[in-house]
């Protein structure tokens, strides 16, 4: 049962959704989040709006972790400010909305774009079939690494505090693959691409993708290497 219940928290917090941190204004931020994908963007089914979209939705995102995680980054100057619990809260609470308006907007891309992509011709039972199977995969690796890691490895809180929180990891889809978050945990976005006939689907995933590798290999990598594989080495 236990276990159960940790993979609950698990899906809810890794959709932006944690429970034992809930506020009022975390929960309206997060519904409106909600009401705004099921009620807006449909009204707007335009590559342009998804584009926009993504790219405001990247940079809020990807700029917020580029600011605030480096080594002397923004995280620093909040954690004198509000104290360390206080600061990695409000942080967590943002981060959490940044990582949900990333993930709608690249569902949003494939949508909005559908049948742009040169493979409508094949047929659909096969689309079909091979979207699933990569949408469970990715979906499946995303939740089993968050879920070996931990929720608060899931939202850098190591990183956040600048020191080292759990052990370094290597059980779980960690045994198999060197960086399952980031690699087979996002073929779902792919999935979605195919599944829409989108092209610009696909080519917004390996965009996004990238550029969450490039911030592993240029903050985070760095990160691991000075607080999780010297000190271990010691």
């Amino acid at each position: 049962m236990d276990s159960v219940k940790k993979l609950i928290h698990t899906i809810l917090s890794i959709s932006g959704f944690i429970p034992e941190h809930m506020t009022w204004a975390r929960g309206l931020a997060m519904l409106a989040s909600v009401l705004f994908t099921m009620l807006v963007l449909p009204s707007h089914p335009h590559l342009y709006y998804a584009v926009s979209y993504f790219a405001v939705s990247a940079c809020i995102y990807l700029g917020f972790i580029y600011i605030v995680l480096p080594k002397n980054g923004l995280r620093l100057g909040l954690m004198e400010r509000y104290g360390e619990d206080r600061a990695y809260l409000y942080y967590e609470g943002f981060l959490a909305f940044a990582f949900f308006h990333n993930g709608a907007s690249l569902s949003f891309i494939s949508t909005s774009s559908a049948g742009s992509g040169i493979w409508g011709q094949i047929n659909p039972s096969i689309i079909i079939i091979v979207s699933a199977l990569l949408f469970v995969t990715g979906l499946v690796v995303k939740i089993w690494a968050a879920y070996v890691v931990g929720v608060p490895i899931y939202y850098w809180k190591d990183m956040f505090v600048g020191r080292k929180i759990s052990d370094f990891v290597a059980t779980g889809p960690y045994k198999y693959l060197n960086n399952p978050m980031y690699g087979i945990g996002q073929v779902q976005v792919y999935a979605m691409a195919i599944y829409y006939n989108s092209f610009y689907g696909l080519i917004f995933g390996v965009i996004n993708q990238m550029l969450v590798f490039l911030f592993y290999f240029s903050v985070e990598k760095p990160f691991i290497q000075r607080t999780y594989m010297t000190r271990s080495s010691n």
